[in-house]
């Protein structure tokens, strides 16, 4: 298992990731998207990260597990085989698990089946996306996902792993610890490949967090005009943003058309379609929103794709970057009055005016911020790290998250006074009174 080092001055090639519900179409956008960009010259990789493969079937060729394939000039296929990127990286990681499964009198085989960690898969699958993005052959890289509960998932995986700051030292204090105990313990604790791997797969989840965040690379989030459609996009919508990833567009998907010659059954669907299209406009603006048709054939093969891709953006380039917001900043505030001084940490959360729960707690220099059923540790600036979280404040889609300078105790002030003479002033000024 190797890591990579990142350089912030490498050349990037424009990286799309799109994701949404499952069935919403997600596989056919993207794919138009490459084939759109392959034939306007660019060298373009499209990837599926999604176990439930179906490049191979939109466009009607065996698509490599392993190494691009190509399809057609410009263009080439991946689908990543996530167990296979899972026993390459991490062997010693599963020989530990599994032998400690054995140890606990499960059957081998079972054991075996065992290791593969829920999200580990999908950390690989972004690992890869890393790679083919860093490796210089392309112009331009295009990543169709797995549904948007395993896409979230795979965003929030390596902070589950990691915990943070607290959670990388502990990490440390257990591996130093373990080689302490290892001899007394034989089996029962990891050998020094299992860390190995540990630390690697830390390092390669900073450099995807790095990589997601950097500017030519946004999400784009793939819906049908329907209500839990819609629900389930303004989740991962929120979410997304919470981990300060650019969506830079949204694209409505398998639209019915408005025609009053289909018949009484689809004019109700069209005129509930249409309905929705107008919740969807108002509810991500200001992002912006593409639509596409439902087609009378399936949009089967690389010319079928690009027909799609011309319905869906026109004549603007695929990988233009529609849309670019700003998620994370801080404010200072100063009262000329006082001279009280307060840093404020914004956190834009689109929805956030509709969010039941939120919670804000602080965990050394990482606080946790909770929205209903999203979660995401975010680990403080710098600037932050002496300061005393006071309070959040919720304003419209703004969570405000106030730090303060800590307050000097009133004993720590009399900590260089002498007791004695101390007692001795208080009682002298109530005998003058």
């Amino acid at each position: 298992m190797t890591s990579r080092d990142l350089s912030e001055n490498q050349s990037q090639p424009r990286v799309i990731i799109y994701s949404g519900k499952g069935g919403t179409g997600k596989t056919t956008v993207s794919s138009s998207t490459a084939v759109a960009l392959a034939r306007q010259g660019k060298r373009v990789l499209i990837m599926s990260s999604d176990p439930a493969h179906s490049l191979s079937d939109v466009f009607n060729v065996q698509i490599s597990r392993n190494e691009p394939l190509k399809i057609e000039r410009n263009l080439y296929g991946l689908e990543v085989d996530t167990i296979y990127e899972l026993k390459k990286n991490m062997s010693g990681f599963q020989k530990f698990v599994s032998s400690s499964y054995k140890n606990q009198g499960l059957d081998s085989g079972i054991a075996s089946e065992l290791t593969t960690q829920p999200g580990l898969d999908e950390i690989f699958a972004l690992s890869r996306l890393v790679d083919e993005a860093q490796s210089g052959r392309w112009d331009a890289v295009v990543l169709d996902t797995s549904p948007t509960g395993n896409t979230l998932r795979l965003l929030a995986y390596p902070e589950i792993i990691i915990g943070g700051n607290m959670g990388k030292q502990f990490f440390k204090l257990y591996k130093s610890m373990s080689s302490l105990a290892r001899p007394l313990s034989g089996n029962s604790i990891p050998d020094d490949d299992f860390f190995n791997e540990v630390n690697v797969l830390l390092k390669q989840m900073e450099d995807i967090n790095r990589f997601i965040l950097s500017p030519e690379v946004t999400f784009r989030l793939v819906l049908n005009p329907e209500k839990l459609s819609i629900l389930e996009t303004k989740r991962a919508y929120t979410f997304v943003h919470l981990y300060g990833i650019n969506i830079d567009g949204i694209v409505i998907n398998k639209i019915l058309p408005t025609s009053r010659t289909v018949g009484e059954y689809f004019e109700f669907w069209a005129d509930l379609h249409s309905k929705y299209l107008m919740e969807i406009d108002n509810s991500f603006y200001p992002t912006p929103v593409f639509r596409c048709h439902l087609q009378r054939t399936e949009p089967i093969g690389p010319d079928a794709l690009y027909d799609i891709s011309q319905m869906v953006f026109g004549d603007q380039a695929p990988d233009k970057i529609f849309y670019s917001g700003k998620n994370f900043w801080i404010e200072s505030q100063k009262n000329q009055m006082t001279s009280d001084h307060r840093e404020i940490l914004c956190i834009r959360v689109p929805f956030l005016k509709d969010a039941e729960e939120v919670k804000v707690d602080r965990m050394g220099t990482d606080i946790i911020v909770t929205v209903d059923r999203a979660q995401r540790i975010i680990t403080l600036p710098r600037a932050l790290y002496s300061l005393e979280m006071d309070k959040f404040i919720r304003e419209d889609n703004l969570l405000k998250v106030v730090f303060r300078e800590n307050p000097v105790e009133q004993e720590e002030m009399e900590l260089n006074v002498n007791k004695n003479v101390l007692d001795k002033l208080r009682s002298m000024r109530r005998l003058k009174i």
